[in-house]
């Protein structure tokens, strides 16, 4: 049966790399693998496959290795998907917007217990509109991309160009050589993707460049691409220290349809002491160089809070905890409000609401921690808007939900959050509708969500959370197994004409969403008997 997966931080464990070279080589082709948890944050976890036999070649893409082939991919990839630009010099900002979200760079990021929306990004995606938003069409490099991301700090080279916008300077203070962002260019002369195997182990980011060139040797080039890099396949025939070693780099490349991990076919040249490809995207090119950043570890000691309430007269700002668990290293502490950056936290004594982006990171810059803090002072007449109750949620199909709530009067907009790790991370939509649908969703995962409405700052502020609310995907087949019949029967039984508060109530078998187990339940198991979950006339609640 299908199974539709979330693009965005999916975990990954490779398993038997069976034809790996003939199966990733076609576009759009989805390599086996199978979940496996997350590894600790700014950490990779990396599992090297075991030995696999091949059968058979694949045309196009040259002799497979006679000898048992390996592969080594890390566990948690990202993939950008480019958009608003249609050519790919925005290429260097979808493999940025990668490495930047893996190494957890890219990220604010709020410790347990704040306000999970108080995130300056919460994916690779997200990262990447801030860099379209603020750059014209044009070439850059990683060593550019985190300057300008975190410091502010562009340069007129690689042909970069400013588009209107505010940009730059999460992470003041932050330099590139203290984070090392090592470029590693093709004039070593060397094994290039010996280097590049060394960095992924360490669990660093990896961009690599190719060139595109008008004959089968690296002359006369003609233009490049950009893409990252999550791991490597290998010849055991040869040892690690001889570049024919590596037989292919496992990428994601923002410029295809491919969902998942690829492999791309490489061939040392000794000739030019080059790595060579072939048929990636079509073209003939050379891997000219790779560049890397270090994973930042972050600190999850510190804690920021701000004001929410009524204009008192007082002056309001930034209050923090937990800097002496930081340890015996030295820190900095950094507060940007309004595009200004000062080691003081900002003081405000007017109605308003402010948002002050607090950075703490070590000298060594080993360590980082920032989140947005609000101070909302309200005058007298404003108020909190209630929270909202959800009283609607239901499956649409295809791995979406809908998710309907009271409308609050007063409400600019309303946000929608859900989260399948308990917390530890959520996604986020903003409606002005009181209600949404939300998709990308695990087939069989419980999700939790929860609303609150925003004000607009004049006469409403933004109020509580709702109540939170399960959502399990596909709820009709109750038992998971792809397929509706006696076993999802038996699990309704159990529960029959059960509620909220009853002994044997279980909410993930209320199908409908009316608060009731029974007929109307059974009505869609009825509506479903004997199907598979993948059937085109699979039938689910309506919205």
């Amino acid at each position: 049966m299908k199974k539709n997966n979330s693009l965005h931080n999916r975990s990954l464990r490779g398993e038997l790399l069976e034809d790996r070279l003939v199966l990733s080589a076609a576009l759009g082709a989805d390599a086996p693998f199978v979940s496996a948890p997350d590894p600790l944050v700014g950490e990779a976890a990396f599992i090297p496959a075991p030995t696999a036999d091949f059968s058979g070649a694949a045309a196009d893409i040259g002799p497979l290795p006679t000898s048992a082939v390996r592969e080594y991919v890390v566990a948690t990839y990202y993939n950008v998907k480019k958009y608003r630009h249609i050519d790919s010099s925005m290429c260097w900002a979808a493999s940025a917007a990668n490495v930047l979200a893996y190494t957890k760079w890219g990220y604010a990021v709020s410790v347990s217990g704040d306000n999970p929306a108080d995130r300056l990004f919460t994916n690779e995606q997200e990262i990447y509109d801030y860099y379209i938003d603020n750059f014209s069409n044009g070439g850059g490099t990683l060593t550019y991309a985190f300057n300008w991301l975190v410091n502010g700090i562009s340069s007129d080279a690689e042909g970069w160009a400013h588009a209107e916008g505010d940009g730059g300077a999460l992470f003041p203070g932050v330099t590139v050589s203290k984070v090392r962002t090592t470029l590693y260019a093709s004039g070593l002369k060397g094994n290039l993707i010996g280097k590049m195997a060394e960095h992924l182990k360490k669990g660093e980011g990896i961009t690599a460049s190719v060139g595109w060139f008008t004959a089968e040797a690296p002359v006369n080039r003609t233009s490049g691409h950009a893409f990252t890099v999550w791991g490597y396949t290998y010849d055991t025939s040869y040892r690690s220290t001889d570049p024919n070693y590596y037989t292919g780099l496992i990428v994601t490349n923002s410029d295809d349809a491919t969902k998942t991990l690829q492999t791309i076919p490489i061939e040392w040249n000794e000739e030019y002491s080059m790595y060579h490809l072939d048929h990636f995207m079509y073209n003939k090119g050379w891997i000219e160089n790779f560049t890397c950043i270090k994973p930042v570890r972050l600190i999850t000691s510190v804690s920021a809070d701000g004001y929410d309430g009524y204009y008192d007269g007082e002056g309001h700002t930034v209050t923090l905890d937990g800097l002496e668990k930081i340890g015996t290293r030295y820190y900095s502490v950094y507060y940007t409000c309004g595009g200004e950056t000062a080691a003081e936290p900002p003081v405000f004594t007017e109605a308003g609401n402010y948002s002050v982006t607090v950075v703490v990171v070590t000298d060594d810059h080993s360590a980082v921690w920032s989140a947005p803090v609000e101070i909302n002072i309200c005058a007298e007449d404003r108020g909190k808007i209630p929270a909202p109750t959800i009283t609607r949620a239901v499956s649409t199909g295809n791995n979406t939900y809908k998710v309907v709530w009271d409308e609050m009067p007063g409400a600019v907009n309303y946000e929608l959050v859900w989260s399948s790790d308990g917390g530890a991370t959520w996604s986020r939509l903003i409606t002005a509708d009181a209600g949404g649908t939300i998709g990308g969703l695990d087939y069989g995962a419980a999700y939790t969500c929860r609303v609150r409405a925003n004000g607009d700052g004049a006469s409403t502020f933004t109020g509580n959370w709702s109540a939170e609310t399960t959502l399990k995907v596909n709820p009709v087949d109750l038992d998971l197994d792809g397929f509706v019949g006696p076993g999802d029967y038996a699990l309704l039984s159990k529960a029959w004409f059960s509620t909220d508060g009853s002994e044997n109530w279980d909410p993930r078998l209320d199908v409908d969403g009316d608060g009731f187990i029974g007929p109307g339940d059974l009505s869609y198991l009825s509506a479903n008997w004997f199907k598979g979950t993948d059937d085109a006339d699979f039938r689910y609640p309506s919205a």
